[in-house]
């Protein structure tokens, strides 16, 4: 789509005669016509004033490729980087998930051996599950310090005193009926946690709670 064509659909959709469009840019009806023929190409100065009056890029104005304004290479730039970033934080978010649930199950696992059952699978099994989570979250942890920029021992301690609860405290609680001390652990693990999710989205630009 050429910049004359892109200019006619602009101005029909924001409903402006072409005279009215020439007042606003400070140009003749004429030259606002052969713009719109291709008979013409307008000036830097032009092309900026279109530009700021229908709120498009310049690059969306010039470059016959682009149809529309996310089709040019800063829209698709900014939307690669904004993919990369929910990644990141989605990574973090499912490494800590799957850390926390591992956890759960080993103390499940570990309750029904003490009463004398059989675990689903052997307990070694899910210790080096455990242990395969806790490196993965680790190298999360070191790219966001090292590469990212971030502040790594923000993530640190909040993830430290969450595997504190979740794991320790079974054992401390394990005098309360059921498996509530299991519970707790969790919830208070779920708590730290939320704050290193928190973190993440904030370096990573993404909105969290109310703007």
């Amino acid at each position: 789509m050429t910049f004359g064509e892109k200019l006619h659909r602009l101005r029909r959709e924001r409903g402006l005669s072409r005279e009215a469009l020439a007042v606003e840019l400070g140009v003749s009806r004429q030259a606002v016509s052969r713009w719109e023929l291709g008979e013409v190409v307008p000036d830097t100065a032009n092309v900026l004033a279109v530009s700021r009056i229908f709120g498009v890029s310049t690059d969306y104005l010039l470059l016959d490729e682009c149809d529309r304004e996310g089709q040019t290479p800063a829209a698709k730039s900014a939307e690669r980087s904004l993919r990369e970033r929910q990644a990141a934080v989605g990574q973090g978010f499912c490494a800590r998930v799957l850390w926390l649930a591992l956890i759960s199950l080993f103390h499940q696992y570990r309750l029904d051996a003490a009463g004398g059952g059989e675990p689903p699978v052997p307990m070694w099994w899910l210790l080096a599950a455990e242990l395969a989570a806790a490196v993965w979250l680790g190298r999360l942890n070191w790219r966001y310090g090292a590469k990212e920029g971030g502040r790594f021992r923000d993530l640190v301690v909040s993830d430290l005193l969450a595997f504190a609860c979740a794991f320790g405290l079974p054992y401390g609680l394990e005098w309360v009926p059921g498996r509530w001390g299991i519970l707790l652990g969790q919830l208070a693990a779920i708590l730290l946690l939320v704050q290193s999710i928190k973190t993440l989205r904030l370096h990573y630009g993404l909105p969290w709670g109310k703007s």
